[in-house]
């Protein structure tokens, strides 16, 4: 086996010997030989008898990016029809956003896969959901803290780590009311998502009313007329979009969007322009 393709736990411990050496010859041969990781170490991180410091773990994660990037462009398969074709796909648009999580993960730090982490979740609350419906669901969630919002950046890319996020890191509004739908589908709760500018409601039925909550916002209830006000203030194509169940699709458009967008503005060239090739797959240009 050749050291391009050697992907054992004696070839990294050899890499992670050499990250100190910061001359650019090995620090290039160190960045080629990690790619056959995939972008991520994890697993045989946790196993390796060498402990890494805080910066070398930066050093590593940043040398395994150029490996992520490239994974989520394998496996980025969207059908010809672009978001319109995922419109209804939940499984897709899951699987679509499992790439995106894996991607933004570090490669460093142990997790679980996204889909686990969400099995898990459900499993955990599906006693109070069978009882108590959506509005139960949205009062272990959100209401209690499970989830929320953080004291960071409301357009910081690790909102859309959905694997970060259900391991207890927090999101922002879009995040959190995608992680409500996902877990709800998997308890056949029937809960849609409204997506609002720098907002997103979940709609659900709680004794034969229509409750709107915002996850980000503890999960507290919308009334009728808050959200008139809101609507008031909307264009009238903004108007048509937020007052109709939101798709897959629109979803999946609106985090690529946003994560263009973040690394944008964080003068994050190379990661902007991958985001903005996937957008290209969801939708027709100009975006």
């Amino acid at each position: 086996m050749t050291h391009g393709t050697d992907t054992s736990p004696e070839r990294l411990a050899v890499l992670l010997r050499l990250l100190d050496d910061d001359s650019p010859p090995v620090r290039a041969s160190v960045e080629t030989a990690l790619a056959a990781f995939g972008g991520d170490v994890s697993e045989l991180l946790g196993e390796s008898q060498i402990k890494l410091d805080e910066n070398s773990l930066e050093l590593l994660s940043l040398l395994l990016l150029p490996a992520r990037r490239e994974r989520l462009r394998r496996e980025w398969i969207v059908p010809a029809g672009g978001a319109a074709a995922v419109q209804d796909d939940w499984e897709q648009f899951e699987a679509l956003l499992r790439s995106l999580s894996d991607y933004l993960h570090d490669g460093v730090s142990l997790r679980q896969p996204l889909a686990d982490a969400l099995d898990l979740l459900a499993e955990e609350v599906e006693a109070v959901a069978h009882e108590e419906g959506a509005a139960g669901l949205n009062r272990v969630l959100f209401e209690n803290g499970r989830f929320g919002t953080g004291q960071g950046d409301e357009d910081d890319p690790d909102n859309y780590d959905l694997a970060h996020v259900l391991a207890g890191h927090p999101s922002n509004a879009v995040g959190l009311g995608i992680l409500f739908l996902l877990v709800a589908r998997r308890l056949d709760i029937d809960v849609d998502g409204l997506m609002l500018p720098q907002s997103f409601l979940c709609r659900y039925h709680d004794e034969g009313n229509v409750v709107l909550s915002e996850p980000h916002v503890k999960g507290r209830r919308v009334l009728p007329d808050d959200l008139a006000h809101r609507m008031r203030r909307y264009p009238r194509e903004v108007r048509m979009i937020a007052t109709r169940a939101t798709s897959p699709g629109e979803l999946l458009v609106r985090v690529v969007e946003e994560l263009a967008t973040a690394w944008s503005v964080r003068g994050e060239t190379e990661d902007a322009e991958l985001m903005e090739e996937l957008l290209a797959t969801l939708v027709k240009a100009p975006f």
